[in-house]
């Protein structure tokens, strides 16, 4: 997920937030700001935030860390849903979807976030966490 700001500083400042640990997976800043030039305008400034679990770095580049997304998460987690380059992070909601299936051979909670490349759960982020897991990326976007 990326994270976009208007100043560099700010930038700067939450590459610095502490990496949220959770029972299976880890959400980080990578240490990396990269600066977005805009003809006629200020430049913005990125960070990517990456899911680390079971020793691999988990990223999903094509979604924007925003307010949007944080109240999506606090409305409906069980819809919730985050894509990467063949990565999800999601909710459990999705009947009738090959999701459902990984749902059910793995035994993920209902109540659950999980992270999935579409046959096997690769971490899980359970129901108690997930207000840890809002928090945190609140955190980010002050």
């Amino acid at each position: 997920m990326i994270v976009t700001m208007e100043l560099e500083q700010d930038a700067h400042q939450a590459k610095e937030t502490a990496p949220l640990k959770l029972t299976e997976v880890v959400f980080k800043v990578k240490p990396e700001v990269y600066e977005r030039k805009r003809l006629f305008r200020k430049p913005l400034y990125e960070l990517t935030v990456a899911a680390e679990a079971n020793n691999q770095i988990y990223e999903f580049k094509g979604n924007d860390l925003d307010n949007k997304l944080v109240s999506q998460l606090e409305r409906n987690p069980s819809s919730f849903l985050v894509e990467g380059e063949q990565l999800f992070l999601c909710g459990t909601n999705w009947p009738d979807s090959s999701i459902a299936e990984v749902i059910k051979e793995n035994d993920v909670p209902l109540d659950a976030l999980f992270i999935t490349d579409g046959r096997k759960v690769l971490a899980i982020i359970y129901n108690d966490e997930i207000p840890d897991l809002i928090h945190w990326m609140k955190s980010l976007l002050k």
